[in-house]
């Protein structure tokens, strides 16, 4: 009886202490780690996020790139820290689809909790400037008449560029042989030099590469044509039910306060809602804001998930 009465007394006491610490976070300075290295397309959406984010908190977020094991590394370093706010992951959505791509010692989908989703946007399927393929429908038509002659690149296995090529075999019965790379630019080279037959990328980093004629666009993985390539078709006119667009969130360790995760979200979103930040995205970030909250951001990025898990099952994807 008078345990569970110290028990109870603990936890009324405990309580408004946990309330008093979110009302005063952020009191330092917060790290947000991100897996990649400086100036990939992930890197330049935080450094886009991270001055206005840290006029919006009071505290200055020092943006600390964490490459390696696939983005992993610097995942698992926030799912372990403590869930004060004070250390948060910005991340490709990809991060959260590797625990069914290789095993891990940790859960990215429970051991992280999304404050909010910042940017979403489709890729382009690109081919080499020399190549014979002038349209989707012919580089379809070959690999449906070549199985496992055609190959396309991606900047690592079971990314969301990994997974829009395997969508396309899938969807469209071409059989291409995937080809992982150790980033965009890589990928994006050996294109450019007629290595690989396409690639699938985001705008900012295939931005170079097209401005130099080196590649060129066919289509787009969204589910309809965009504004910017009018005269691209979407692949899902030759492949129904195609479509995946990359997106970046930011996260913090699961556990963390809820009020601590509003006023993140809630912060995120007044920067987001900037036109001059949106701008910036734009031109240099490679996708537009698409702002979630929390609770949508978490509906959205389960429905991903699965989405993303039944190709990567369909496909047979793993690290190995």
């Amino acid at each position: 009886m008078h345990t569970r009465r110290r028990a109870f007394v603990a936890a009324a006491v405990a309580w408004p202490l946990a309330r008093l610490h979110a009302q005063a976070w952020p009191s330092r300075s917060i790290t947000m780690l991100v897996p990649s290295t400086a100036g990939g397309v992930v890197d330049i959406s935080a450094r886009l996020l991270q001055p206005g984010l840290s006029t919006e908190v009071g505290q200055p977020i020092v943006v600390e790139n964490r490459p390696g094991g696939g983005g992993h590394i610097a995942a698992q370093t926030v799912a372990r820290a403590t869930p004060d706010g004070y250390t948060q992951l910005y991340s490709a959505g990809s991060i959260l689809i590797s625990g069914v791509v290789r095993n891990l010692p940790y859960a990215p989908m429970s051991d992280l909790v999304p404050v909010c989703r910042i940017t979403m946007g489709g890729f382009l399927l690109l081919v080499p400037a020399n190549s014979p393929f002038k349209t989707l429908a012919e580089l379809i038509a070959f690999g449906r008449a070549h199985p496992g002659k055609l190959s396309f690149g991606s900047s690592s296995v079971g990314n969301s560029t990994h997974i829009a090529g395997e969508m396309l075999n899938l969807l469209a019965g071409v059989q291409a042989v995937h080809v992982p790379y150790r980033g965009n630019v890589q990928s994006l080279t050996d294109l450019a030099g007629g290595r690989i037959d396409f690639a699938f990328d985001s705008r900012s980093p295939a931005a170079v590469f097209l401005r130099a004629g080196q590649i060129r666009p066919i289509a787009v993985t969204n589910t309809e044509r965009q504004a910017d390539y009018p005269d691209l078709p979407a692949i899902a006119e030759q492949a129904p039910g195609y479509g995946i667009e990359g997106w970046t969130g930011l996260f913090v360790p699961a556990r963390t306060g809820p009020d601590i995760v509003a006023r993140l979200g809630a912060a995120a979103q007044r920067v987001v809602s900037d036109p001059a930040v949106v701008q910036r995205f734009v031109t240099t970030g490679g996708a537009p804001p698409a702002f979630l909250g929390p609770a949508d951001a978490l509906a959205y990025m389960q429905l991903d998930h699965e989405r993303t898990a039944r190709v990567v099952r369909q496909a047979n994807i793993t690290a190995g």
